[in-house]
């Protein structure tokens, strides 16, 4: 389930396109897990990044991984005893992008706001599914996954 925050209509239909595909690659059911997504100003992103990564400056994205670690493939009855009891989802995390530095990215990458919106939503939900860069050999992986995923949902690399 996703729980978007302050997105356009245009917007929701391009993250929840994005988030059908890297759900469908990942073999997880749309409806087996819940995410929560924001866009939020400069300001807001700056701070957070501040209070939680202790970096000060704004960002484009931040993710925040309710797990430390998914086991794939998939399963919710690994999950059992985290589930929602409401509505028997696995919350994984938080993703936040800011709106101003997507616009700036997307001039500065010569490519559209909807095609740097679904990249940053693959980026985060990577994140929320375990993936890294902070190595080299992780980042190919993760680089290779993201073009996989833009692909497959057909914001190709501009």
């Amino acid at each position: 389930m996703l729980n978007l925050y302050d997105f356009s209509k245009e917007e929701e239909k391009i993250i929840k396109k994005v988030y059908s595909t890297v759900m469908k690659i990942h073999g997880i059911k749309k409806r087996a897990i819940s995410i929560d997504i924001s866009m939020v100003s400069r300001e807001q992103i700056h701070e957070l990044n501040m209070q939680t990564r202790e970096v000060d400056k704004p960002t484009d994205v931040l993710s925040y991984p309710a797990l430390e670690k998914i086991i794939f493939p998939f399963d919710k009855a690994n999950y059992i005893d985290i589930l929602s009891p409401e509505d028997k989802t696995l919350y994984i995390g938080e993703i936040i992008i800011c709106r101003e530095i997507m616009s700036e990215q997307a001039v500065e990458y010569g490519h559209s706001e909807c095609r740097e919106l679904a990249f940053l939503i693959t980026h985060g939900l990577l994140h929320l599914l375990g993936y890294d860069h902070i190595e080299d050999d992780m980042r190919k992986v993760m680089r290779a996954k993201e073009d996989e995923i833009l692909e497959k949902a057909q914001f190709f690399r501009e």
